[in-house]
């Protein structure tokens, strides 16, 4: 999805950018609104061409020498995460201000670019050496081994020492969707699926809260009139939902195990006296004025 990014007026007098062409300029720049928070962007030629220049005639031999240009003068560097390729803009967040960083639905896990950013500064280095080479041949980091999950660091709160969830900590994915779907069956939307989205999601609040800690919150859910849907919203929780920060932490806390649904009650309550008391004082007010009328034509005393 393209993102709305920013253009500094120093961009235009930078050397760097004097020394690519001007379709490799906006190259550049397109490649900014099809990125990830962190600068990273799918590295399909085909797929980024129809994206960046929709409009454009363009052949992909020509697009991918625009793209050895930034290339082979350290603007992007080329990435393989398991088996896909992508594109590694390292200035990104250098120049680009994300208010809200979106960290959950990064194409590469943040952390193993931050992991790997002194192999990423010397493949830089190699490939702006490369200047006679193809676009199609420059050299490619493989980050991680290619097999997923296990390649992610565990994401740990500021001032937790620890690295990796132990061995008994690890979690079988398969096992806790079905998990889920057999104890919310018919009451809860069921996952049919553990994207890495939801891997990351459910390996983050497990290092956070430990392993034991989800079932807790599987049977809190359970208990929760107002999350599994008896409220006068008609709304009812899901699996991501759950396993978002700051809603796991509530759960887990018991916070909509009945406190919610009860104060919902009693506001319901509350507005339901305020608007009689409300009736109550208009007809006493009318009363009072109707009197006052009848007093002073001296029609009742």
């Amino acid at each position: 999805m393209a993102r709305i990014r920013t253009i500094k007026p120093k961009f235009w007098d930078d050397t760097k950018i004097g020394r690519i062409s001007r379709d490799a300029r906006l190259l550049y720049m397109g490649l900014w609104s099809f990125s990830d928070d962190i600068g990273v962007v799918i590295g399909d030629t085909i797929w980024l061409k129809s994206k960046i220049f929709p409009y454009d005639q363009i052949q992909v031999q020509q697009f991918e020498k625009w793209m050895n240009e930034l290339v082979t003068n350290g603007f992007i560097c080329l990435l393989s995460y398991k088996e896909e390729r992508f594109i590694y803009l390292p200035n990104f967040t250098r120049h680009q201000v994300i208010n809200k960083p979106n960290h959950e639905d990064l194409n590469i896990p943040k952390l193993l670019i931050d992991s790997n950013k002194d192999d990423i500064h010397v493949l830089i280095t190699e490939q702006s050496r490369n200047n006679t080479v193809p676009f199609t041949e420059q050299s490619v980091l493989i980050i991680g081994r290619g097999k997923g999950e296990e390649d992610i660091p565990p994401e740990v709160p500021q001032g937790d020492d620890g690295h990796s969830l132990p061995h008994e900590e690890r979690i079988d994915y398969n096992a806790l969707m079905a998990t889920f779907n057999k104890m919310f069956e018919g009451k809860l939307p069921k996952v049919t699926s553990m994207t890495d989205k939801r891997k990351k999601a459910v390996k983050a609040r497990a290092s956070e809260h430990g392993k034991n800690a989800i079932m807790t919150v599987f049977q809190n859910v359970l208990q929760s009139a107002f999350l599994m849907g008896h409220n006068d919203k008609n709304w009812s929780c899901d699996f991501d939902w759950i396993f978002r920060p700051t809603n796991f932490i509530k759960i887990l806390e018991g916070n909509y195990n009945g406190n919610r649904t009860n104060q919902n009650e009693r506001d319901s309550q509350q507005r339901k006296l305020n608007s009689a008391v409300a009736v109550a004082t208009r007809v006493q007010e009318a009363a009072a004025k109707k009197r006052a009328e009848l007093q002073a034509e001296g029609i009742i005393d």
